[in-house]
């Protein structure tokens, strides 16, 4: 009989102090608003304008006054520059384009080389320009990585016009090209008839008009035969390779002479195939052969809110839970209820017990509120709702347990708030909320797996986007953390409780 009126008792007492946590909550509305409403509102705004593509940037393009062919294709360079880009006119003017950039007319210069030519016969690049003002340093990646890829395409371009003109000599050499198949296959004819006569002057004619084709050729040739071979096709017949196979042509022996014959019929008409098709392909294709197929293995959407609400949901619940936690002690102290609960037969367990009940089941009534705002915005889960649901749990608790010991070094409510500040800034910067955890350092990245987002985030992007259970590490981080927590607030209830303060 005793026991069970003993744990009545302890019931009893824990029930009063959820009804007592619940109560000084409800009491402030504001505070809830505050802490709730708030920082969901600031991220839902920073969501809904958070633009996937930047505005690009306003850019003038400045051309020497000698270079007049720069100058006329002006329009198909900076259609090369791509569409990060926004090109607002070309001058001849540095002095005054760089005045334009100081007033903030526009972000980028774009100075071409004065003499492309020179450099390159110097063995030097003939550099373009790119001078800009920005400060910040996502800025200042972007304008370098578009900067790399406007050249490339510049580059590409150029190449693009080489190939064009080499397609250009091989149509002028296809008819020499013609003659000499016609002359390979009168060799043939003569040596099978046995007339050594003809085909020894066949053989010289063919000499020669092999010579002016390559000659008239050659560059084209060679191009071609070389993107063969990069590409990995090889055996590209090039006219170059001809002469051994000429000279066993003209051998006493007329099988020999008889296969050389054939063969070179063969090569002459397989370079005439590959010319034409050569001729076929636009140069866009022959300088860039190779193109991407990127391939995604689940359905996510790639907007921004998708991704973040998640990360929104962990950073909102911790932030509640710390903030509520944090507060509850100090506030005590500072109404004396730590006497009245020291002269009481409270035990520490009993407190912090109702503390975690009273406290949790607010931080599982928003976390739920947040879960539907998901669902609302057409966020699809692809795990368990039961995994998801210890996560948050398991969140909730490491949350709080956090927040009682920031509580127990507090001496003031304003502390405990300033603490619970500095904890969702550490949250919001070091989780992979906004940078993924790979980009900080090692030493840092200590720092983020003393905060419950840090799991919490990566264990809800598993369950929600990938359809998978965590990472037994974070997950069982997560569970350990929160273990680790509950006995840091037990110590710090249990002085509050048993001593008196001085």
């Amino acid at each position: 009989m005793s026991n069970s009126q003993g744990l009545s008792s302890r019931l009893v007492r824990v029930f009063g102090f959820i009804r007592k946590e619940l109560a000084s909550v409800l009491r402030q509305p504001r505070l809830l608003l505050t802490l709730v409403v708030g920082p969901f509102l600031i991220l839902l705004i920073f969501g809904l304008g958070y633009r996937e593509d930047p505005h690009p940037f306003r850019t003038l393009l400045v051309v020497g006054s000698e270079d007049a062919e720069l100058a006329a294709n002006s329009e198909d360079m900076t259609d090369a520059f791509g569409s990060g880009i926004e090109f607002v006119g070309t001058t001849t003017d540095g002095v005054q384009a760089r005045q334009q950039m100081s007033q903030g007319d526009i972000d980028i210069l774009i100075v071409a080389p004065e003499d492309p030519l020179q450099s390159l016969r110097a063995g030097e690049r003939a550099n373009f320009q790119v001078i800009h003002g920005e400060v910040d340093p996502v800025l200042r990646a972007s304008i370098g990585l578009l900067a790399e890829l406007s050249v490339d395409e510049v580059n590409r371009r150029v190449l693009a016009g080489v190939v064009d003109v080499a397609q250009q000599e091989s149509e002028e050499a296809e008819s020499g090209l013609a003659a000499v198949q016609e002359g390979a296959s009168r060799l043939v004819t003569s040596l099978e008839e046995g007339d050594r006569a003809a085909a020894d002057r066949e053989l010289e004619i063919l000499r020669e008009q092999i010579a002016l084709v390559q000659q008239g050729s050659s560059a084209s040739n060679d191009l071609f035969a070389s993107v063969a071979a990069v590409l990995g096709a090889g055996g590209a017949a090039v006219l170059g390779d001809m002469d051994g196979t000429l000279d066993q042509a003209g051998s006493d022996d007329p099988d020999t002479a008889l296969a050389a014959a054939r063969e070179i019929d063969a090569s002459v008409g397989e370079l005439e195939t590959q010319l034409e098709a050569a001729q076929g392909l636009e140069p866009d294709l022959l300088v860039s052969p190779f193109g991407v197929d990127v391939t995604q293995i689940n359905d996510v959407s790639s907007e921004p809110g998708v991704f973040y609400s998640p990360g929104t949901l962990v950073v909102l619940v911790q932030h509640l839970a710390v903030t509520f936690a944090a507060l509850s002690l100090v506030r005590e102290r500072q109404l004396g209820l730590t006497n009245v609960f020291r002269a009481s037969p409270l035990t520490p367990g009993e407190a912090i017990a109702g503390k975690y009940l009273g406290f949790g089941s607010i931080g599982l009534v928003v976390a739920t509120a947040l879960t539907g705002a998901m669902l609302g915005f057409g966020i699809q889960f692809r795990g368990s709702a039961l995994v998801y649901a210890l996560v948050v749990v398991l969140l909730i608790l490491s949350s709080l347990g956090l927040g009682f010991l920031l509580s127990g070094i507090s001496e003031t409510d304003t502390q405990a708030v300033q603490y619970s500040m500095l904890a969702l800034l550490l949250s919001i910067f070091f989780t992979g909320f906004v940078l993924p955890l790979e980009q900080l350092a090692i030493p840092v990245q200590v720092v983020s797996y003393l905060i419950p987002a840090t799991y919490g985030i990566h264990a809800l992007h598993d369950v929600v986007f990938r359809g998978a259970i965590p990472d037994p590490l974070i997950l069982g981080g997560l569970g350990l953390y929160a273990v680790a927590m509950a006995t840091a607030a037990w110590f710090v209830v249990r002085r509050d409780v048993t001593l008196v303060r001085s």
